[in-house]
């Protein structure tokens, strides 16, 4: 078997290897490596593939930012398992990681374009593998799941509460991408770079998968959903000067019934905050769902464990 750098020509066989991989993402798992195969701003893609002859055999996707290197998938075919392929891409992002720079290796807790928060402890092979080469759990997180096979929108009585607060919404738009950022960038120091691109994504897509609570022409509010997944419900944000109203609520109904009106089936809220899960418990009827686990592992020059 042969480690090498991926190119564009292989992201066909890192989807089929993805889609047999994934079993707990279903939908869209062959669409899981497309997702995170090109470059994002601010970020440095490695892509490496272990190929037998002429087939890809296994797959590993990451992203240098600065001090730190997240890997962000790794995906072997079944037939190839238990050969040592997911140990030696995970040896050679290490080390690629730490030649570049990075001073730690990170499954999980990506603000950059990401697949999952963390890893779903029930992919527990992969768990144990980075568990015995040395990764330790530093976050539990959850996602959320809202069934949607029911008529979801916002109750008369929530939308005329709105308007007597002299607030509306609507669905936004391209010509809305500064007003959002406007929003973001003021209110939210520590996730606005985060948000911003993503509300800025979700602004230009058509038709655009984010909705806008305003007062005037200024924005007060927004939800948006399906930037990195289809499924992925979120973010979601009100300007805490606005809260009462219920704006949150009727923005989580508008995006829910669009991801419905899509296809989703049920609706995951990921990388839920302690103290969101009560909101979405309320308003949107949510449970808890999926366990990630994020990880990491300090490393040397040599991509080596610290001492």
């Amino acid at each position: 078997m042969t480690l090498r750098d991926a190119t564009d020509a292989d992201l066909p066989a890192a989807s089929g290897i993805a889609a047999l991989s994934f079993d707990l993402d279903p939908e869209d798992a062959d669409d899981l490596p497309r997702l995170l195969w090109a470059e994002d701003p601010g970020t440095t893609r490695v892509r490496l593939v272990v190929e037998e002859g002429d087939a890809v055999r296994g797959v590993l996707l990451g992203s240098l930012q600065g001090d730190d290197a997240f890997l962000d998938l790794v995906a072997v075919a079944p037939d190839a398992r238990n050969a040592g392929v997911a140990r030696a891409l995970l040896a050679a992002w290490e080390a690629r990681a730490a030649a570049a720079g990075a001073i730690r290796s990170r499954v999980g807790e990506n603000l950059h374009t990401y697949a999952w928060p963390g890893v779903d402890i029930r992919y527990t092979g992969f768990l144990a593998m980075l568990l015995r080469s040395g990764y330790t759990r530093t976050r539990t997180v959850y996602n959320m799941d809202v069934p949607l096979g029911h008529e979801i929108a916002p109750t008369p009585d929530a939308l005329a509460r709105l308007e007597r607060a002299g607030l509306t919404v609507r669905r936004g738009g391209p010509a809305d991408a500064d007003a959002v950022a406007e929003h973001t960038l003021r209110l939210w120091s520590d996730t606005s770079d985060v948000w911003f691109r993503e509300t800025r994504t979700a602004l230009h897509r058509e038709p655009p998968p984010i909705f806008l609570a305003l007062r005037g022409d200024r924005v007060v509010g927004f939800a948006a959903h399906g930037i990195h997944r289809p499924s992925l419900y979120g973010p979601i944000a009100t300007d805490p000067a606005e809260q009462g109203h219920g704006i949150g609520a009727v923005l989580s109904d508008l995006c829910l019934a669009d991801m419905a009106d899509r296809g989703v089936r049920v609706a995951q809220i990921g990388w839920v905050a302690e103290t969101a899960i009560p909101f979405y418990s309320r308003t949107a009827g949510a449970r808890l769902g999926r366990c990630f686990w994020m990880l990491d592992k300090p490393l040397t020059a040599a991509g080596r464990t610290a001492a």
